[in-house]
């Protein structure tokens, strides 16, 4: 891949890292903003919406943390000079797959292996 190529997917990248990382804040600021205490009926059922709601953005910041892990995955190998290069067959990413997932680790055809049989052959500690 060529240097402005590189340069293209790392602006992509740090640019999504970044709009991650803020609301990741503003997420975790919700989440853990306290809420009412009280004890007669309707403020029982405000608070067990407010926990789903909890729940709820926990669980996207956690997605969310693991595509800014993803991302600066991708970041250090740009910085290696793996950048994509499929970890499993080691085939060129297509271009077009790069720029609609930039952290792409895969090519599509191990992509898919993967989504049918939970691994590549022979690889036990991957996705």
């Amino acid at each position: 891949m060529r240097a402005r190529e590189r340069d293209r997917f790392k602006k992509l990248l740090l640019e999504r890292r970044a709009k991650l990382s803020g609301t990741l804040i503003s997420m975790a600021d919700e989440a853990l903003k306290p809420h009412g205490g009280g004890h007669d009926a309707d403020e029982i059922a405000d608070m067990g919406s407010d926990q789903f709601e909890q729940e709820l953005t926990l669980g996207l910041m956690e997605s969310e943390r693991q595509e800014v892990n993803l991302i600066d995955e991708a970041l250090d190998r740009i910085e290696d000079g793996s950048f994509g290069e499929c970890l499993g067959c080691e085939a060129t990413i297509p271009t077009p797959r790069l720029m609609a997932i930039p952290s792409a680790r895969y090519c599509i055809a191990c992509q898919s292996y993967i989504e049918r049989h939970g691994s590549l052959p022979g690889d036990h500690d991957e996705d």
